[in-house]
């Protein structure tokens, strides 16, 4: 499979750190770029009337600083990355991504959640195998528990 655009969404963790890694090496070896990508939840909790008007600025600075941290780590790299930011379910925007942005491969990390916190939490990485354009490859940053 020839690779153009590998999309490797990152929530700045170390696990998603690790994930960068190896899509960084599949890049440089296939001569793609990596479309690193970052998606900020919607803000569900209610502002007070007298916060109204620093609602967007609110929302500006976090988006700002989320895009400054990707183009600090974009700039560290040989392969060629463009960074984008966006807001909504993070699941349903990596595909759309992958979808509207033909990617080839999508490189990201799982956090290992079991038992309960995978219940109530529920997995991205899962719904991204399950709905996503193309081939996915989850990266496991530390090894898998031995029962």
């Amino acid at each position: 499979m020839e690779m153009h655009t590998i999309l490797v969404p990152t929530d700045f963790s170390t696990y998603a750190e690790h994930a960068l890694q190896e899509a960084l090496a599949i890049a440089s070896r296939d001569k793609a770029h990596v479309l690193l990508l970052h998606v900020l939840p919607f803000l569900t909790f209610t502002w007070a009337d007298e916060w109204s008007l620093a609602r967007p600025q609110f929302e500006e600075k976090i988006q700002r600083d989320a895009e400054q941290q990707l183009q600090t780590i974009a700039a560290q790299q040989t392969v060629p990355i463009e960074a984008l930011v966006l807001w909504g379910d993070p699941a349903t925007i990596i595909c759309d991504v992958a979808r509207t942005r033909p990617c080839e491969l999508i490189v990201m990390s799982t956090h290992g959640r079991t038992g309960l916190a995978h219940v109530f939490i529920g997995s991205v990485a899962e719904r991204v195998v399950r709905y996503a354009p193309c081939a996915v490859l989850i990266v496991r940053a530390f090894p898998a528990h031995q029962p």
